[in-house]
């Protein structure tokens, strides 16, 4: 029951976020919602774990994951788009490896409480799929990406042990540390910084909603999970 909430839920969030971007709002909410869900995710879920697997060296490859979206946008002038689709897809690779830490999680032995709280952070992650890689790279990237998570994670889940080992190789908690400096780059300054393009999110920090949604998210990261209990 477990892994079918929590694909239901990573499906979910496109069709919340197509609904509510029609209004003008509901899009500020949703836009401090994703912001604050998919930094705490980063920030106290995977750079945590990733350093605790990988130590110092995993620090250094979250330090070069946050500069190399900068190091790509000064090298190749004129490529900010060929840039940010680099940084996307490498972000893209985090979130199936982080699903298949997640599947771990889901299993009947891995504790209530954490299942509960995968659940629910897979509503912001498909939120912020659908938001980042369907204006930038088309829907039939970001549908593959969808399939790609929701595949990881049921191998993950039906297929404990070797996945556990190979979730716990140093060398996967180096990935992790870098693609989440890459993620963060995202959460930071938005998928591209060309006044010309396609820009998210379009809430500023003062709008009402933009805050509303930034509380939602809080709720969702640090209560949402202990009501379960």
């Amino acid at each position: 029951m477990n892994l079918i909430l929590s694909i239901f839920a990573l499906l979910l969030g496109p069709v919340i976020y197509a609904l509510g971007r029609r209004n003008h709002v509901a899009r500020q909410i949703l836009d401090g919602f994703i912001f604050i869900t998919i930094a705490g995710i980063v920030c106290i879920d995977i750079i945590p774990d990733a350093l605790a697997a990988g130590g110092t060296a995993a620090a250094v490859f979250l330090v070069v994951g946050i500069s190399f979206p900068f190091v790509i946008e000064r090298t190749f002038h004129g490529a900010f788009h060929e840039a940010h689709v680099l940084v996307l897809a490498m972000a893209a690779l985090g979130l199936v490896l982080h699903a298949i830490i997640d599947g771990i999680v889901l299993l009947p032995t891995g504790g209530g409480d954490l299942a509960y709280a995968v659940i629910l952070h897979r509503l912001p992650v498909g939120m912020a799929i659908w938001w980042s890689l369907r204006p930038n790279l088309g829907a039939p990237v970001a549908i593959a990406v969808f399939a790609t998570i929701a595949i990881a994670t049921t191998v993950s889940y039906l297929f404990g042990g070797p996945v556990i080992e190979f979730a716990q190789a140093r060398g996967i908690s180096y990935v992790q540390a870098f693609v989440s400096g890459s993620l963060i780059h995202i959460v930071a300054f938005g998928i591209t910084h060309e006044h010309g393009a396609h820009v998210e999110p379009v809430a500023k920090a003062q709008d009402w909603g933009y805050r509303i949604g930034i509380l939602l998210g809080l709720f969702l990261l640090f209560t949402a999970p202990q009501l379960h209990g």
